[in-house]
């Protein structure tokens, strides 16, 4: 018997069930990410948007090229609702002299708040922040190729005079370096007697630009910034001989190897807090052979022939300070920069313990 065939009475709401599979869809794309409406609106809302004469890159790009260029990578932090952030693009990244500055003498790349609220940031700028600890939302920072793993503290640090702005280095052979002619704000140092009208101290050495007050004061960051930390650390007021004395035999006098970096807070610490201080470096002058090991940090060839030296005694992390003396079973060693009075605890003992014959 062929079955019969009959039409169901039950309602089938089929527009119900299109209105919920597009919300259904809707809420799962929002839910992916926060960032799902600006990536579909973004081309007409960013006021961050369109090209501008600055050639950006990527972080990898700049990295890499950054270190044949031998030009520092100018990190630029954006936020699309951020005031400081839009003057900073309009007026100063697209005036034609910003531009030719930036082009001409960093490697620019371009980080971006880019979703609608400021706890979802982009992965390039989470990156940065755990690297370097900013978090402003409109900021400059200028980082030279070979500090490209190094840190904020790094970053701000430095022991050239000239960037300082220490004309007066009495400060420094008193043992108080924070008493000389310069003063810190924002985190860096500063020339005094030149100050931004937004009341930061400023003087044109510093890697990094907080905030949009005018054109002019940007160009003047960029004048300076490309030159920071590009200049020659100190090397104080010891009486320093050549390298190769560290390979010669011992003599008379104990010998002090001071291994440092060029760049860096924990060797620019030793510098200013030692290498000028009256009472240490008198010491040291008088009672050893010093002799500098700098290393250029992030130039291996440059630093293959120290890292031989280095391992001879078993050093790990710069500075370091070694005492060695044939009344000595074993050299003396410090590692680390420690404090300027525990540095000078240190040479004092070395210099009595090579006195004695053992």
């Amino acid at each position: 018997m062929q079955p019969t065939k009959s039409k169901s009475t039950r309602y089938q709401p089929k527009g119900l069930y299109i209105v919920a599979s597009i919300l259904l869809a809707l809420s799962a794309a929002y839910n992916i990410s926060d960032q799902f409406a600006d990536d579909c609106l973004s081309q007409y809302t960013n006021p961050l948007r369109g090209a501008s004469p600055i050639k950006w890159r990527s972080r990898e790009e700049a990295i890499s090229e950054a270190k044949s260029a031998h030009k520092p990578i100018l990190y630029a932090f954006l936020t699309r609702r951020d005031n400081p952030s839009l003057q900073m693009y309009g007026e100063g990244f697209h005036d034609p002299k910003v531009a030719e500055l930036i082009n001409q003498n960093f490697i620019p790349v371009r980080v971006d708040y880019d979703s609608r609220d400021y706890s979802n940031r982009s992965s390039l700028y989470n990156q940065l922040h755990s690297q370097y600890g900013y978090n402003s939302t409109c900021e400059l920072l200028a980082v030279p190729a070979h500090m490209a793993d190094m840190s904020s503290a790094d970053l701000d640090s430095s022991a050239n005079l000239s960037e300082l702005g220490i004309d007066n280095t009495s400060g420094l052979e008193s043992g108080s370096r924070y008493n000389c002619n310069y003063i810190y704000g924002g985190g860096g140092a500063y020339r005094s007697g030149r100050y931004r009208t937004d009341g930061q101290g400023y003087g044109g050495n510093s890697p990094k630009f907080l905030g949009y007050t005018n054109k002019q004061e940007l160009i003047d960051y960029l004048y300076g910034a490309q030159h920071w930390h590009r200049l020659p650390a100190t090397k104080g007021k010891v009486d320093w001989l050549p390298l190769a004395v560290a390979s010669e035999p011992l003599k008379s006098k104990p010998r002090l190897l001071a291994f440092v970096d060029n760049a860096g807070s924990s060797s620019d610490s030793l510098r200013l807090d030692t290498f000028w201080n009256k009472r240490d470096y008198s010491l040291i002058n008088k009672e050893f052979e010093p002799v500098l090991v700098e290393f250029h940090h992030g130039d291996s060839a440059y630093n293959r022939p120290l890292e031989e030296l280095k391992a001879k005694y078993g050093i790990t992390t710069l500075p370091a300070l070694v005492i060695e003396s044939s009344n000595l079973a074993t050299p003396l060693i410090q590692f680390g920069s420690g404090n300027a009075d525990s540095t000078h605890d240190f040479l004092v003992s070395g210099a009595m313990k090579s006195a004695t014959k053992r």
